[in-house]
């Protein structure tokens, strides 16, 4: 083993107290002769131990695993350490620039989802020059950190959540030229944005992923970058209450998901936006935009997978043109002025469901996984998924017949008094309304008595179901670390081997229409915020041979930003 170079046991159920492995390692000659270590996505628990000795040593990632304590100084004897990545354990503690006094050789930095501060001081100069970082909610602020202004070759910036709450200075700014993906969401970052296409490369392949989602931005949204594939400008105050979409943003020609959510935009939609004939997602919900819901929406955007519109002030009726939108999975009209009849081609919205889905069902809003095969089909799909709360606008007539409208709770169409026909007790003039054979007041008695019956019988059972069956299942894995440990693995081996390549197809445009299923219970949630919550950082180095595709640049940012939910399940 004297000439071992690279040890990777990633993605296993491996266990044990860390130190125990790296005493094993250190043993032999395989401390002298290693240089990539790959323990990721395993079960490791307790502190880092001494890792001085491990002289050769150039990559070491340590991901997702149960490590804690304070980061060992000996790391920074590695001197020839080019990647260190520790994202989503319990480590916490300080870091100072005398940790990395002698990593001249760091490319790589990822330290986020764990309980760190990293303190520096104002005019630190970092001996390195790192093309990725991530520090995701750990804590940097709440100054802009300035050290970053030496480091031109970044490729990957990853600063979301670090506490910042601070303007960006305009040296920023001059770093973004080789930048595939800037992420400053969850800040308070405040101020307003240059012309962003003259500071990022619109050439560059596969453009630039921009999420500055979650902070204080105002002003009027500038020209952004051409190939831009993802842009969250949403949750910040873009355009005071005149402010209008530019017109300049038509011209993006590679863009996949466009998120203006929760700002104060105001206007009609530009027809300018018709260009995006690649757009998967496209949300202005929160706005302030008004006119009639545009028919290009349908025609020339047929790619959309969601098209939220919500809290706005369109009005009129809806285009029949929507119904060219096959792909569609989340349609969200509410809470407009939006009258007239609901078109009946409404019911063809197959993509929307589906009823035998052999894959896993994601319930959209709580993010439950159901297990194929268990007969759990599309429920609520968020009221339609349309958040088909049409609720608060003025649907009239009957809802069409389908296999979707009427499987949904009377309370969906609320707000909606002249609709008539199931699921409402408002009956339709063209319907029957003779009681059905068989029907006299003995029936109505025994079926009172039933209910009465029911009623006690079902509460107790319910109660006393959900005691045994919680406590019998949850108890269990609270108590039982290994049998906890299992099951969210089966648990996340769906998500790993299921759901990320379908969702992957779903962003490249090879969406099969019956191989995912979406479903919400109580709570709106756009298609990225889904998306950001479900992942964690995985094949990131895997990836890198597809970068520069715009194919695979799109999996790639998407695999990129989603982050953390095995690090909460598996504690």
């Amino acid at each position: 083993m004297c000439s071992l170079k690279k040890l990777g046991l990633s993605y296993n159920k491996l266990s044990g107290q860390f130190s125990q492995v790296i005493q094993n390692l250190s043993c032999g000659c395989v401390e002298n002769s290693l240089e990539v270590l790959y323990l990721q996505y395993n079960d490791f628990t307790g502190p880092l131990p001494l890792l001085g000795g491990f002289s050769s040593l150039e990559v070491l990632e340590l991901d997702v695993n149960f490590l804690n304590g304070t980061i060992d100084k000996s790391l920074s004897q590695l001197s020839k350490l080019e990647s260190l990545s520790l994202v989503g354990n319990s480590f916490t503690g300080v870091i100072s620039e005398t940790f990395f006094s002698n990593m001249s050789n760091l490319q790589e930095l990822y330290l986020g989802y764990n309980s760190l501060t990293l303190k520096l001081s104002h005019n630190w100069v970092p001996p390195f020059q790192l093309k990725w970082f991530g520090l995701a909610s750990c804590k940097m602020g709440p100054h802009f950190p300035k050290w970053l202004q030496t480091q031109n070759q970044l490729v990957y910036l990853d600063i979301s959540n670090v506490g910042i709450s601070d303007t960006i200075p305009d040296w920023f700014w001059d770093l973004s030229s080789k930048l595939s993906y800037l992420n400053l969401s969850n800040n308070h970052i405040k101020g307003k944005l240059p012309d962003l296409s003259l500071r990022f490369d619109g050439t560059r392949i596969g453009g630039t992923s921009i999420d500055i989602n979650s902070n204080h931005f105002e002003g009027s949204i500038p020209p952004l970058p051409s190939n831009s594939p993802f842009l969250n400008l949403s949750k910040n105050k873009f355009s005071g209450f005149s402010g209008k979409i530019p017109d300049s943003m038509g011209f993006l020609n590679n863009i996949r998901v466009l998120n203006l959510h929760n700002n104060r935009l105001t206007g009609e939609l530009p027809s300018s936006l018709r260009n995006f004939s690649q757009l998967r997602v496209l949300d202005v919900g929160k706005n302030a935009f008004f006119g009639e819901i545009p028919t290009w929406i349908g025609e020339s955007l047929q790619n959309l997978i969601v098209l939220s519109l919500k809290s706005n002030k369109f009005h009129g009726n809806i285009p029949s043109q929507l119904c060219h939108l096959g792909f569609i999975q989340v349609l969200d009209l509410s809470l407009n002025i939006i009258s007239g009849n609901i078109p009946k081609c409404f019911n063809n919205f197959s993509a929307m469901t589906y009823e035998r889905c052999s894959n896993p069902t994601i319930g959209f809003a709580k993010l439950i996984f159901v297990p194929p095969g268990t007969g759990l089909y599309y429920a609520y799909l968020v009221n339609l998924l349309l958040t088909w709360k049409g609720n608060e606008n003025e649907y009239k007539r009957k809802i069409p017949l389908g296999t979707q409208l009427q499987s949904f709770n009377a309370s969906v169409y609320a707000g909606n008094l002249e609709l008539c026909g199931l699921p409402l007790a408002n009956k339709c003039p063209d319907e029957e309304s003779t009681p059905s054979p068989g029907t006299d007041d003995d029936s109505d008695t025994l079926e009172d008595e039933d209910d009465q019956l029911i009623t006690l019988g079902f509460y107790v059972s319910s109660i006393l179901g959900f005691f045994v069956g919680f406590w019998g299942v949850c108890g269990t894995l609270m108590l039982n670390r290994p049998w906890r440990h299992g099951y969210f693995n089966f648990l996340t081996g769906y998500l790993w081997d299921g759901i990320l390549p379908l969702l992957f197809r779903v962003v490249v445009g090879s969406y099969d229409s019956g191989s995912l299923v979406l479903k919400c219970e109580g709570r709106d949630r756009t298609l990225q915020e889904f998306v950001l919550t479900v992942f964690e950082l995985r094949l990131l180095r895997e990836m890198t041979t597809i970068r520069h595709t715009p194919v695979g640049d799109i999996i790639f940012q998407i695999a990129t930003n989603l982050q953390g939910l095995k690090v909460k399940w598996a504690r």
